[in-house]
């Protein structure tokens, strides 16, 4: 796979003060015509500079992280692309990693999932929340990502038309894990060390958010499999 086959795609929703930063450090690997942006209902609506050649997207109510993540998927493989790579706008992924994914496109890989080091800034409740997580997706799914909750992730379009996933909200990582689960044979999948990166300790997925997804994987052992 060539590098002007991927995509990244970006959801972001109230990041305008971080945004900027993070258009600016993608840029350094990837031209901005292959940079989608998905403002997902911001309170205050985000805004690029008048020159720039990211494509914006615009939801005009917040949908949540998953629905950004698939208008940014559909509208990428509408453009032409192979594979895309998801990006938080919040500073958290550090877009040096990004020629990782695309080596492993290159090497045939359809998923790749960067994958959290576990720091000393790490937040222990969110550490071991991720690890049980992991093990129970295991268990229920048959496969084992260790940082099943980090939206730094590769898919090719075939994969996406796989895992293509229903969740809404932050269910969307794992759902996309589980999914992985019920295609083992169709899909080649890898994951790779990434930096951890916390701009803000306790944002993301919240505890109560995080059992209501694990909740949820019930019903996907059921629908996914049926």
């Amino acid at each position: 796979m060539r590098s002007q086959d991927i995509f990244i795609v970006i959801p972001a929703f109230n990041e305008q003060p971080r945004l900027p930063s993070v258009l600016a450090k993608v840029e350094k690997y990837f031209p901005p015509s292959r940079v989608v942006v998905v403002d997902d209902g911001s309170s205050e609506v985000l805004n690029l500079p008048k020159d720039s050649s990211v494509w914006l997207l615009r939801h005009k109510l917040n949908l949540g992280k998953g629905m950004a993540m698939k208008t940014g998927a559909e509208f990428a493989f509408g453009k032409g692309a192979n594979a895309i790579i998801f990006l938080d706008a919040d500073g958290q992924h550090d877009p040096c990693e990004i020629p990782m994914f695309v080596e492993y496109f290159k090497r045939g890989f359809d998923v790749v999932f960067g994958s959290r080091r576990p720091g000393l800034d790490t937040p222990l409740i969110r550490y071991l929340g991720n690890k049980f997580a992991s093990l129970y997706i295991r268990v229920l799914f048959g496969v084992y990502i260790s940082d099943i909750l980090s939206g730094y992730r590769g898919l090719t379009q075939n994969a996406y038309m796989l895992l293509k996933w229903n969740s809404p909200r932050y269910g969307v990582e794992a759902e996309m894990v589980a999914r992985l689960g019920s295609n083992p044979k169709k899909l080649r999948w890898v994951e790779f060390p990434i930096e951890t990166i916390y701009k803000d300790k306790y944002k993301g997925v919240t505890l109560v958010q995080a059992v209501k997804i694990l909740g949820e994987t019930l019903w996907w052992r059921i629908g996914i499999n049926s």
